[in-house]
């Protein structure tokens, strides 16, 4: 009796192996869902990186600086380059306040630090 319940289950972890684990149609749909999430999130950070940049050039204007600083943001961490948008939102808000120039040099040292 035992041997048989030991195949029984072994029979049924295998199929639950094979149906849910193993199957391919599971594992291409996974694929294709995490390949849309990054082209959806690399469309989020191009948008982003060209608000950084409208922003920067509105502050600096040196078209040398703005491609260095482009290409910076490509490859910065995702928190620091969600910080870098955050505070770059918040200076096309805010216009010429004080807290803006904070902001400003916020951005400016994440970027030549990084």
């Amino acid at each position: 009796m035992k041997q048989s319940s030991k195949k029984i289950v072994i029979g049924l972890l295998s199929l639950l192996f094979l149906l849910f684990i193993w199957n391919p149609t599971i594992a291409i749909g996974e694929i294709k869902k995490s390949k849309a999430i990054t082209e959806e999130h690399a469309t989020y950070r191009e948008t982003d990186v060209m608000k950084i940049l409208s922003v920067l050039d509105k502050k600096i204007g040196d078209q040398k600086s703005l491609e260095r600083a482009k290409e910076k943001l490509f490859a910065l961490r995702d928190s620091q380059f969600f910080l870098i948008a955050s505070l770059s939102e918040q200076i096309a808000r805010e216009g010429d306040k004080p807290g803006v120039d904070i902001a400003f040099l916020l951005i400016t040292a994440l970027i030549i630090l990084s």
